[in-house]
């Protein structure tokens, strides 16, 4: 292979970044889960994009990639704490399996789960 990669292109799905991020996002500790139905209806009218696994993907020109991520929060968590701590893992695990920038990760708060 030649350094221009003329064996061809690579691409990755955004449902392949999203499940990334997904995942990321579920292993800190005070999230219960990912908000799918608050992802996929979050704006959708004014950026025609669409959600997976409760994750916007948006690639941009420069292969910059912008992520909104929608979690559910237990109710006894700090919710800032657990907000931060969902970004930098996203960042990471999204920069370390795909080797491309992350820009941003805005992470939304749309439920809190109550323990019975």
């Amino acid at each position: 292979m030649g350094s221009n990669g003329s064996l061809g292109a690579v691409r990755v799905a955004n449902e392949v970044i999203a499940s990334i991020a997904a995942l990321a996002a579920c292993e800190m500790e005070g999230v219960s889960g990912m908000d799918e139905h608050s992802a996929r209806h979050f704006g959708d009218w004014v950026r025609r994009q669409t959600a997976h696994r409760g994750v916007r993907v948006i690639v941009e020109a420069d292969r910059s990639i912008h992520l909104e991520v929608f979690i559910t929060v237990d109710s006894d968590a700090k919710l800032a704490d657990v907000a931060s701590a969902v970004q930098g893992n996203v960042v990471e695990a999204t920069e370390r399996m795909l080797g491309l920038e992350v820009g941003e990760v805005n992470v939304f708060v749309s439920s809190i789960a109550f323990s019975n």
